[in-house]
């Protein structure tokens, strides 16, 4: 097996080279990255044989998975995802800034307001300063990265609405069980879907996860896995990996991309030479594409408009395919397709 067959395996394994459903492509990607909101809605427009343009996202909620990072994931397994989390519990002192009394009084706030139907942050904040909140402590609270919000998202009392719209409500149900029985369900899907794939690539991707407590699942697990060795390295899957496939003359990538950010080893889809081309040292994760099985370009949606940036030279043979791949995704909605040679890193 060479590193086009390992492509060709994440390709199909991440439904990039067939459709699913909405709720499968999330649960099999194990979420959605969704940072930037753009960019989750482009994968499943990539991706699910039901996107719908008014409502993608039905059936997900947005939290802050276990990756670390805001995920769209299908909400029946909101408690799969935050029992790998393992922030379950009661509030700690001091976490973001806050005592501990402060978070166990305002949670509670917050949970009447959002039940009353007082989704917004700003709506929120206004009742939280009606009710005596300090803007010191509204700061911790609201904050960004994390605060109270955070907390009690994490905790499965609250999650962020999938709008653009800074929006939290309380969820139906959450499934808790536990921490390593998720983890292990996590670990599997991995293997099945990101595979084959090796221990490092496997680590990076569950990089928030403690080395001690991973160890003894990968060891329990490998043991069951597909294995095969390819140069020194080792590789896993969950399934029998296919061998033979035609690798599609084109596929879009989209930003934040679990394509790419599943392997800390990405020599299966990019040249080492282009990675600064497809991730800054900001850690943005540019949308690409992949093209007679390389990534050689970045895409950027631009109103009616799909500006396509080579990282080395015009792809002239590689138009048409290109063109082809971007009425297939986005129809009517793209008016034209525009090449060019020139810096391209804003927009999605």
């Amino acid at each position: 097996m060479d590193r086009e067959a390992l492509l060709y395996n994440s390709l199909k394994g991440l439904h990039l080279l067939s459709r699913a459903d909405t709720r499968t492509v999330a649960s099999d990607l194990m979420g959605l990255q969704a940072q930037f909101a753009n960019y989750p809605k482009v994968s499943l427009q990539i991706r699910a044989l039901d996107y719908q343009p008014d409502d993608p996202f039905r059936g997900l909620v947005k939290i802050w998975s276990h990756r670390g990072t805001m995920h769209l994931v299908p909400e029946d397994e909101l408690g799969l995802h935050l029992a790998a989390l393992d922030t379950a519990g009661p509030f700690q002192e001091g976490c973001w800034g806050m005592t501990k009394a402060d978070a166990e009084y305002w949670a509670p706030f917050l949970l009447d307001q959002i039940g009353q139907g007082n989704h917004t942050r700003d709506g929120l904040k206004a009742a939280c300063l009606r009710a005596g909140m300090g803007e010191a402590l509204q700061q911790r609270v609201f904050y960004g990265w994390g605060g109270l919000i955070r907390e009690m998202v994490t905790r499965g009392q609250i999650v962020c609405g999938t709008g653009t719209q800074k929006e939290y409500f309380i969820p139906k149900s959450v499934g808790w069980m536990d921490r390593d029985q998720a983890r292990r369900v996590f670990l599997r899907r991995y293997f099945a879907h990101y595979g084959p794939a090796t221990v490092s690539d496997c680590r990076y991707f569950f990089g928030n996860w403690k080395k001690k407590d991973m160890d003894p699942l990968l060891k329990e697990l490998l043991p069951t896995l597909n294995c095969m060795e390819i140069g020194s390295k080792r590789y896993y899957s969950a399934r029998e990996p296919v061998t033979e496939g035609d690798m599609p003359p084109c596929v879009l990538v989209p930003g934040f991309d679990q394509l790419v950010l599943g392997y800390r080893d990405r020599d299966r889809m990019i040249d080492a030479r282009f990675l600064r081309e497809l991730t800054n040292m900001a850690g943005i994760v540019f949308p690409s594409v992949l093209i007679r099985g390389r990534i050689r370009a970045r895409w950027k949606l631009a109103g009616k408009q799909v500006i396509v940036t080579s990282f080395d030279k015009r792809l002239k043979k590689d138009e048409a395919a290109i063109r082809r791949k971007v009425n297939e995704v986005f129809g009517k909605k793209i008016q034209r397709v525009d090449f060019s040679e020139e810096e391209a890193k804003e927009g999605i």
